[in-house]
This record gives structure tokens, C-alpha cells and sequence, in this order.
């Protein structure tokens, strides 16, 4: 069965974040809101397939891991029908997919429950584009290393065999910026989640993380706030994304949707080799200039060093702003020096009124000292990071 839907995929607890990020980007890309999503679990977000939207989607959204395509549905249980019906699908569908000569990869997921092994439908899959893609006259090749298209087939919730095209050309999770990712590093795209989830306005606050490690969330927090564009060439391999590309979204012509953007954004590390590693991925990510890493830690740092920061950027002492981190969880600490390490941050967050304060973290003792110093979170939100089962925990300071 041909279908066409936009399936935008991200962490689990994550489809109401997304969502905001679409609406954010889209207003500004496309002067429309996109229409109201099917979700599927807690991490995906289903559309009617519209060339605009994803485009705009896999250039512009930093909190999705995938944005997918999908354009063929299988009842089948068995190799055999799966191929027949792959191919007649494929050899009577008009829509421009494929240039002549392009070179194709396919790989599986969530197959557990179907009635061969992965190797093999991936063989069949693949088979059935190229013979399909053949009785329409056009040449594809398997090229596993840089295919123009990367093809993805998976079991959905009714353990129906779905066929999508990646259109980022893998996981958007990773920006290709990050140099030094340094000890236990938060994934990019979590971080730009944290930061929807806290709710930082860049335009009237501060986002200060008092152990930036590699630097990720301040990083985020810069490309974020400008909206800059991700170089996604898979986009310009599918005839049909490119043919009906508009002004606003045409990958060739892809800029930041915000370029005057100026966040004041601080990151903190106690130690000058992890600011150094921090420094190098920012000069990558293109915003070494526009964010201010500082030898502090939480235990020093106060809203005088922000206000001195602020100052010699040219810019008023913010009145307000966002404290946002990834702190130790206890994997390399005992719960002694663990308990040290929330205290400090949380004496450091009572320096800070009028501020929000958010953690991400898999150790209930966080909260624990937190409640006795600052009170309970206004948002407890459960999350997965790097497989460990953590929380969100947001506080108003």
C-alpha cells in the first residue's frame, strides 16, 4: 500500500516538546502553524506528508532524533507476498523519490516479531526497490556507505511493515560539531529538550549551566536561539523535495531564522581542560563568540559574575534567567560526595531569586536535597538518558 506521512521521532516523553518546537519554527518558516499531529507513544508525531513542512522539519527542529518519510505499508507475513507487493507498489508510484543511478542502504528495526530474520528483509526490501524502481526505467544500486536515500523498514504498533525514507540521512541527534564530548555527554538534541522544557526565552533571560562539561546545553542554547539551519544533502537527493522547494524552504537557500538572535549565555566549569574541550566545540558549532565560558563553580558562582558577564557583552544584568544543567548522577561518586555536589548546587540556585532552576538527573537525592533548601519542583518530568531512567526536575527559585 502506498501511504504519505511526515513521522517526526524523537526520545521518549518528548512529542509535546517537539510539537512546540514545530509550531515555533514553522510560524517563522512558513508563516503557518502546521496542522494538529496524530502522536504515536510519547515520542512521535504523525502529519499528512507535506514537501514544506519537511523540509522545514529535518533543517530547522533540534529536538527530534528522526524525521521520516513513510511511503509504503505491508500486511504481509512472509518474504514472498512482502516482495510482490513491495514492487508493485514501488513500480506504480508516480512521486519522484530516486534520480536515476542513485545509490540506496536499508536497514530494519523493532523486527522482532516478523517471520524472517532482519538480514533478510533487508534483502527483500531492498530488492523490491531496485527491481520496482527498474520497471519504471530507473537504475538504483546499493551503496551502503553514501547512499543518495537511506530506506528504513520497521514493525508499527499493529505490526504492520513500514517502509520510510530517513530524510535526514540518519540521527539528527548528532550535529556534527561536538569535537570532545567529554565524560557522561548529554545528547545534543536532549539538550535543546531541556531547553524547550524550561522554557528559556532568549530574548529577555540568561541561560547560566554551572557544569557545561563539553559545553552541549550552552551550545544548543545559542544555535537554538537563532534558529540556525542544519546542511541535510539528503534533502537534495529526492527529486520531489527539491522540485516544489519554496523561497523559505528550499535547502539550497536555508539561513537562520532568527540571525540577530543575542542570548546571553553562560557556561561554568571548574575545570579548565573540560573549558578548553567546551571552547573548541563551540569555535565547531560556529558560536565561540557568542557565548561566555567562565572558570567557576557552583560553589562561587553568584548573579554578581553573571552581571559582570553581562556588562562586558554591553548588555543590562539580566533581572531573571534560566539555571540549567546535567549534573553527576553517582555513577563515579559515592552518595557522600554526591550529597556535597547538590548542595553546593542547590545553596548556588538560592543566590539566584526569581530564576528557574532545571536538572536532569537519575539519582532520587538530587530532589531529596533540593526539597529541603529550595521546596518541591514545579515540573517533575520522567525522561531516558543514555539508557538510564532519569527526570526532569524544574524549580522556580
Amino acid at each position: 500500500m502506498i501511504i504519505d506521512e511526515l513521522r517526526i521521532v524523537g526520545s521518549t516523553q518528548t512529542n509535546v516538546v517537539m510539537e512546540a518546537e514545530l509550531t515555533r519554527v514553522c510560524q517563522k518558516a512558513l508563516n503557518r502553524r502546521p496542522g494538529k499531529p496524530r502522536k504515536e507513544g510519547l515520542g512521535q508525531l504523525v502529519f499528512p506528508f507535506e514537501a514544506d513542512l519537511a523540509r522545514v522539519a529535518v533543517t530547522y527542529l533540534r529536538t527530534p532524533t528522526r524525521v521520516v518519510w513513510d511511503v509504503y505499508r505491508s500486511r504481509a507475513t512472509r518474504l514472498e507476498p512482502l516482495f510482490e507487493e513491495l514492487m508493485e507498489d514501488i513500480r506504480t508510484d508516480a512521486r519522484g523519490l530516486w534520480r536515476d543511478g542513485d545509490g540506496i542502504s536499508v536497514e530494519v528495526r523493532r523486527m522482532e516479531e516478523f517471520a524472517a530474520g532482519e538480514r533478510q528483509v533487508v534483502g527483500t526490501v531492498k530488492n523490491a526497490l531496485i527491481d520496482g524502481a527498474a520497471r519504471r526505467g530507473v537504475r538504483l544500486h546499493v551503496d551502503a556507505d553514501r547512499p543518495a536515500t537511506r530506506w528504513v523498514a520497521r514493525l508499527d504498533d499493529k505490526n504492520e511493515l513500514v517502509v520510510s525514507i530517513d530524510l535526514g540521512g540518519g540521527s539528527l541527534a548528532h550535529r556534527g560539531w561536538r569535537r570532545e564530548a567529554g565524560e557522561a555527554p548529554l545528547r545534543e538534541h536532549l539538550a535543546s529538550v531541556l531547553l524547550m522544557l524550561g522554557r528559556f526565552d532568549p530574548r529577555s533571560e540568561a541561560l547560566v549551566d554551572p557544569m557545561c562539561g563539553a559545553g552541549t546545553i550552552p551550545i544548543e542554547a545559542v544555535l537554538m536561539a537563532r534558529g540556525e539551519p542544519r546542511l541535510v544533502p539528503a534533502l537534495e537527493r529526492i527529486p520531489v523535495l527539491t522540485s516544489k522547494a519554496t523561497p523559505a524552504s528550499s535547502p539550497a537557500k536555508a539561513a537562520a531564522l532568527w540571525p540577530d538572535a543575542a542570548p546571553l549565555v553562560v557556561g561554568c566549569d571548574v575545570d579548565l581542560e573540560v573549558l578548553r574541550s567546551a571552547k573548541d566545540n563551540a569555535r565547531s558549532a560556529g558560536v565561540v563568540d557568542a557565548l561566555t565560558l567562565q572558570r567557576s563553580d557552583a560553589i562561587t558562582l553568584k548573579p554578581a559574575v553573571i552581571a559582570d558577564i553581562a556588562k562586558e557583552r554591553g548588555r543590562e544584568p539580566p533581572a531573571t534567567g534560566l539555571i540549567l544543567c546535567n549534573p553527576p548522577y553517582g555513577e563515579r561518586l559515592d552518595e557522600y560526595d554526591l550529597t556535597e555536589v547538590y548542595e553546593a548546587l542547590a545553596t548556588m540556585c538560592a543566590r539566584f531569586p526569581g530564576w528557574r532552576a532545571g536538572f536532569i538527573t537519575a539519582s532520587p537525592l538530587l530532589e531529596r536535597v533540593f526539597y529541603g533548601s529550595i521546596g518541591q519542583p514545579r515540573i517533575k518530568k520522567p525522561m531516558a538518558n543514555a539508557n538510564l531512567r532519569a527526570y526532569f526536575l524544574l524549580y522556580d527559585l
